[in-house]
């Protein structure tokens, strides 16, 4: 990857562009559609765009001119690098490997069927675009004098939730007080809502399970609708005195198992070069 200060040194405001900035961006913006060829828009770079809202060829450029490119977007993840990446990291294993086995033309193989024979790039799917996003807010400093990424911050903040069981509320006011005190062009998020917009990629899907208190089965498939264990006859529910001397179940489970489906799993797996491999 070339030096990319250019980027933001060419631009120190809107009416000062220099002609290296210039050109340079001009040829951003025809290489980024060139990789879509037929896209109407794609992401945009700007600072206010963020890389979350596509545009036109001529709205980017005139975007960017005005607002300049989004903070530290020196690997263009939305515009082609992703898939440049992952494949030199892979080839440069490959090499390893005897070059009659056929890996490097799977590789081949592998990268046309999702870029396409004209080198048109795919947009990413709704799971990876989350996961570009987190990755963009790591990289972002959350504000210019700050060595604190925009994700490190937002995750110190809700492992303050956690631990003193904070409210949707409490958390607001808190980001709210924290914003207040940082410098203006703060990158902090404003609620509850924008934090977990950020942290979505590392959510992973869950199906939750009632299971014997004794650890004897699970109540799926042929034990579904069993409301006592068929090996201990231990109560799938809770229990509570009735005021007749007897005991009356109520709905909450005694014991949950949390399981995680194996394609998300799999897919998170995969989603990275150090977990993949």
């Amino acid at each position: 990857m070339d030096d990319r200060e250019w980027m933001y040194m060419g631009r120190p405001s809107q009416s000062a562009l220099t002609d290296e900035w210039i050109e340079k961006t001009e040829a951003f913006i025809d290489r980024a559609f060139a990789l879509v060829p037929g896209a109407s828009a794609i992401w945009c770079p700007c600072s206010r765009c963020a890389n979350r809202r596509r545009q036109p060829k001529d709205v980017m450029s005139t975007h960017l001119c005005k607002n300049g490119f989004t903070a530290d977007y020196t690997r263009w993840i939305y515009h082609g690098e992703a898939d440049r990446m992952r494949e030199e990291v892979v080839r440069a294993r490959v090499e390893d490997f005897d070059a009659d086995a056929g890996v490097g033309d799977w590789l081949n193989d592998f990268h046309e069927a999702h870029v396409g024979e004209e080198g048109g790039e795919e947009e990413p799917e709704a799971t990876a675009k989350a996961y570009y996003d987190m990755l963009s807010s790591a990289q972002k400093p959350l504000h210019g004098h700050t060595k604190v990424s925009q994700l490190d911050a937002i995750g110190r903040v809700m492992a303050l939730k956690a631990q003193f069981s904070m409210s949707r509320d409490c958390y607001d006011a808190t980001l709210a007080v924290i914003g207040s005190l940082l410098p203006e062009a703060h990158i902090m998020p404003k609620s509850m809502y924008e934090s977990q917009k950020l942290l979505r990629a590392l959510k992973m899907p869950y199906e939750q399970i009632h299971a014997c208190p004794k650890g004897c089965v699970l109540f799926r498939k042929g034990h579904e609708k069993a409301k006592y264990c068929p090996k201990c006859q231990s109560s799938r529910y809770l229990e509570v005195e009735s005021g007749d001397g007897q005991k009356r179940q109520l709905e909450i489970p005694v014991k949950i198992l949390r399981y995680l489906p194996f394609l998300p799993r799999i897919q998170r797996l995969y989603m990275t070069e150090e977990t993949a491999k």
